[in-house]
C-alpha cells in the first residue's frame, strides 16, 4: 500500500568550515538559535547533525581558545545540544576526520587532511566500532544532561565523504545506528575518493551494507539521500547561492580557498564556459533556495518506485543561513498541507526499525517535546 503523505526531514549540519576557519558564536550558535525559533513556531522539529570530532577538539584545546577568543566553544556548543534536545529536537552525529587528532597553534587550526573518511582512520573493524561507538556516546550524555534517552542512530559523513565505507558501515550497524544520510545522487569528487553517480535513483531509500551507493537488498541499514536533481554548473549560480557563500559573514580565507579550488583561468572563456556548462546535483538546500522553488520541488518529486516510505531530506549548514525569510515562508506554507508531514530522523528511524502500518503512516509521532 502507498504511503498517505510525503515526510519532510529538515536536516542541518551543524559546524564551523572545514579548513578550521570560523566563529563559533557567529557560524554556529547564533544561527542554529535562530533555525530553531523558526521551528518551534511551527512546532516542527529540526535535525541537527552534530559534528561531534570538532566539538572535542574545541574540549582538547578549552584554555587556550578562551584565552584567544575570550569564550569557550566548547561548553557554548554542549549548552545549546542540550537545550535543542531538551525543546524536542532532533540531534544525530557528524564526523569529519580530518579534525581527529587535530591541533590549534598560534590562533589556526592543524587538520589532517589525508583523513579524508572514517575507514582512513583505523586499520581494524574493532578500533572503528569503539571510535563510533565513543562518538555517538558524546551526543547520548549530552541528551541524558537534557533529561532525554533518545538515542543517536542517524550518521552523515563529512564533506559527504562516506565511501568507500566498508567499516564505517559495519560499526554504524555494530552501534544501533539504521539510518545514513551522506549521498547526494550525481555526486562525485576525485579528492575526496567518492563517487554517487550511480547511486540508486534519489526517489526514495535503499538498504546498504558495504557501499551507501550500492542497494543491498538485506543489508542492516537504510541509505535515505539528501534529495536532489541534475542541473548545470551555471543552475547553481543564484544571487542566493552566492550570497551565502561569499558573504561577509563568511571568512576571507574561507572564500579565497573555494575560489582557488574551481581553478578557473578568467584569460580562457572556454574554460570557464565548459566549467559553467558541467552537470552537477543541485541539492534541496533550504539557505540557497526561496519558499516558491522549495514548494514546487516539493509538489513534482516523484514517489518512490520501490514503495518505500516518501521521505524528502533537506540539506542546510549552520555556517550559511543568513536569511530567516524563505524558511519561515515554507513552514508556513507547509502548515495548512495535510498531505505533507515534517519529522525528524529520529522519529523515521523509529518508524523504519518498527515497521510502518496504516495507521503508523495516517500520523507519525512527534519529537518527545515539540509533540
Amino acid at each position: 500500500m502507498p504511503f498517505l503523505m510525503r515526510y519532510l526531514i529538515l536536516s542541518v549540519d551543524y559546524e564551523i568550515f572545514g579548513n578550521g576557519s570560523g566563529d563559533v558564536r557567529q557560524h554556529v550558535i547564533e544561527p542554529t538559535d535562530r533555525l530553531a525559533r523558526i521551528c518551534e513556531k511551527q512546532n516542527v522539529p529540526l535535525t541537527v547533525f552534530f559534528e561531534v570530532e570538532e566539538y572535542l577538539a574545541f574540549m582538547r584545546h578549552a584554555g587556550q581558545l578562551k584565552r584567544d577568543l575570550g569564550y569557550d566553544p566548547a561548553a557554548l556548543i554542549a549548552k545549546q545540544i542540550i537545550s535543542l534536545i531538551g525543546k524536542g529536537h532532533d540531534v544525530q552525529l557528524h564526523l569529519h576526520p580530518e579534525w581527529h587528532g587535530a591541533c590549534y597553534q598560534e590562533g589556526q587550526w592543524l587538520l589532517n587532511p589525508t583523513k579524508k573518511n572514517v575507514d582512513s582512520l583505523f586499520d581494524s573493524q574493532s578500533e572503528v566500532d569503539a571510535y563510533i561507538e565513543s562518538r555517538k556516546g558524546v551526543i547520548e550524555d549530552l541528551a541524558a544532561k537534557a533529561g532525554s534517552s533518545q538515542k543517536v542512530n542517524v550518521y552523515r559523513a563529512g564533506a559527504f565523504s562516506a565511501q568507500p565505507g566498508r567499516k564505517l558501515l559495519a560499526a554504524l550497524a555494530n552501534n544501533g545506528f539504521c539510518i545514513d544520510s551522506s549521498v547526494v545522487r550525481g555526486l562525485f569528487s576525485a579528492d575526496r575518493g567518492y563517487d554517487y553517480r550511480l547511486a540508486p535513483d534519489a526517489k526514495g531509500p535503499w538498504r546498504v551494507r558495504e557501499d551507501v551507493a550500492r542497494e543491498e537488498a538485506e543489508g542492516p541499514l537504510w541509505e535515505f539521500p539528501i534529495y536532489s536533481v541534475m542541473g548545470r554548473r551555471f543552475n547553481q549560480l543564484t544571487f542566493r547561492t552566492l550570497r551565502a557563500k561569499f558573504s561577509k559573514n563568511i571568512p576571507k580565507v574561507k572564500q579565497k580557498e573555494m575560489v582557488a579550488q574551481l581553478n578557473l583561468n578568467p584569460s580562457n572563456p572556454f574554460k570557464i564556459l565548459r566549467f559553467l556548462w558541467q552537470p552537477v546535483p543541485i541539492k534541496l538546500d533550504f539557505h540557497n533556495m526561496n519558499a516558491r522553488k522549495m514548494l514546487r520541488w516539493i509538489d513534482i518529486a516523484p514517489k518512490p518506485e520501490n514503495g518505500q516510505c516518501d521521505a524528502l531530506v533537506f540539506i542546510g549548514h549552520t555556517k550559511e543561513h543568513i536569511d530567516d525569510r524563505p524558511l519561515e515562508q515554507l513552514l508556513s506554507k507547509l502548515a495548512d498541507n495535510p498531505e505533507v508531514k515534517v519529522i525528524s530522523f529520529w522519529d523515521l528511524a523509529h518508524q523504519m526499525r518498527t515497521g510502518w502500518n496504516d495507521e503508523v503512516r495516517k500520523t507519525v509521532p512527534k519529537s518527545p517535546v515539540l509533540g
